[in-house]
């Protein structure tokens, strides 16, 4: 109290901490709103007549290079990134359209995210379940006696073939099909040249392949689950029809 004014009280401080919280937001909100629209504090509050563009401009001393140009960028960033439809976008099917209650896909950045791992899940879904059937006419070399269905992840045998299988996928997820160099979400090129037998890789393409990946996704998830349930395993389907 250097003042002596003797009324640093416990309430005086709570209004000193309280009033130098408020102050910390304001600060906050003052800076934020200058860099992102180029209106000055004092301009925000419209007690000072606005300023015409200069070549650069400066916020407590300190020069922004850019300047106008700088402010008109960042402007056209977030109206670009507020811009974002999801309507438009491949995969939105009838009859659910845009499905995303919890809008976790509210921006392009987010969206893209989402997507790269619905495409890997329905792309590795076909796989599981083209392969729960082709397990009752084929197994690989050594693995002749591991049985089908879910029990493979009982056997010894099997369980190598899991460790083997996610060292395989996890090299490719962190080496050539990492996502950096995806064109787009999913997009890795033509590896194999079927793109002369498919066609472009356009819109209507990725709507298809997304919405198998999905059905596939729910075929796999309710062959795991009947299995565990019931007992009776998708590959054994081929010995009812005669196979």
């Amino acid at each position: 109290d250097p003042l002596n004014l003797g009324n640093y009280t416990e309430e005086m401080r709570n209004k000193e901490l309280n009033n130098g919280r408020m102050a910390m937001f304001a600060t906050l909100g003052i800076v934020s709103a200058e860099l992102f629209t180029g209106t000055t504090g004092a301009a925000q509050f419209a007690i000072a007549a606005p300023k015409a563009g200069t070549k650069g401009s400066s916020f407590c001393g300190v020069s922004m290079k850019a300047g106008i140009a700088t402010q008109t960028g960042c402007r056209a960033e977030l109206l670009g990134r507020h811009s974002f439809d999801m309507k438009l976008q491949a995969g939105a099917s009838a009859p659910l359209g845009v499905f995303d209650p919890l809008k976790l896909s509210s921006t392009q950045e987010r969206f893209d995210k989402f997507r790269t791992s619905e495409v890997k899940h329905g792309r590795v879904a076909m796989l599981a379940a083209l392969g729960s059937i082709f397990q009752h006419f084929v197994h690989g070399p050594g693995a002749e006696n591991v049985p089908n269905g879910m029990m493979a992840f009982q056997d010894h045998t099997g369980e190598k073939g899991v460790v083997a299988m996610t060292l395989a996928c996890g090299f490719l997820e962190l080496g050539p099909w990492a996502d950096a160099f995806a064109k787009e979400p999913g997009n890795f090129g033509d590896p194999a040249g079927l793109g002369k037998d498919i066609g472009s890789y356009d819109d209507s393409m990725k709507t298809k392949e997304l919405n198998n990946g999905r059905l596939a996704m729910l075929a796999t998830m309710g062959v795991i689950a009947a299995e565990l349930v019931t007992g009776d395993r998708v590959s054994d389907m081929p010995t009812n029809f005669g196979f």
